[in-house]
């Protein structure tokens, strides 16, 4: 009994301790600055930072034709990339890179910070994923509908055809399959880091 209670106590200790960027990304495909701002903000969090076992991070200083959307194994250090579609009012010359971040209504902007996905749901896009900002930098993603969906903007014969994304209300935007792997790769209360 007091084996288990031991074990139980290192398992959560481990839960608990600070992440290493190194060994959350050994291959380095995550831009090591980014990583490490989107681990210091999971590690704020606690254990509710690391509970679903997964990290996903968003770096919007690439362009829109790259994979800039990464989803670490919180146990393997493993990251999968997709591409992701950055909102119109952030990119408002549309040449496939976001210049600035806004958490206005109305502005059409990808808000920067920290994020919790919701429930799924079924609009306009048919499956998605809403969000939760949780800091001052996207405190209105609810009220303004900010999710994550996909859309034929997303897509690769979109991307073939003009060489970059299409633009988004500030949605995380994904291709149909894409999104299908990242919905069933990510569970409910994953935190997301959106940065650049």
């Amino acid at each position: 009994m007091i084996r288990f209670a031991c074990l139980l106590s290192l398992g959560f200790a481990a839960l608990l301790a600070p992440a290493d960027a190194k060994a959350l990304d050994p291959e380095g495909r995550i831009r090591p600055e980014i990583l490490e701002r989107a681990i210091d903000a999971m590690d704020a969090r606690g254990h509710r930072g690391k509970e679903s076992g997964r990290l996903v991070v968003v770096d919007y200083s690439l362009p829109s034709s790259e994979p800039r959307l990464f989803v670490v194994d919180l146990a393997s250090g493993a990251v999968d990339a997709f591409r992701a579609a950055h909102g119109k009012g952030s990119d408002l010359d549309h040449d496939g890179y976001l210049d600035s971040f806004s958490d206005a209504p109305g502005s059409g902007a990808s808000p920067e910070g920290l994020y919790r996905t919701a429930e799924e749901y079924y609009g306009g896009h048919g499956r998605s994923l809403r969000l939760d900002g949780l800091d001052d930098t996207n405190a209105n993603a609810r009220s303004r509908a900010i999710v994550i969906h996909s859309a034929v903007y997303a897509e690769p014969e979109h991307l073939k055809k003009y060489g970059k994304l299409g633009r988004s209300n500030g949605c995380i935007v994904f291709s149909a399959d894409d999104l299908a792997a990242f919905l069933d790769e990510v569970p409910k209360g994953t935190l997301i880091f959106v940065g650049k």
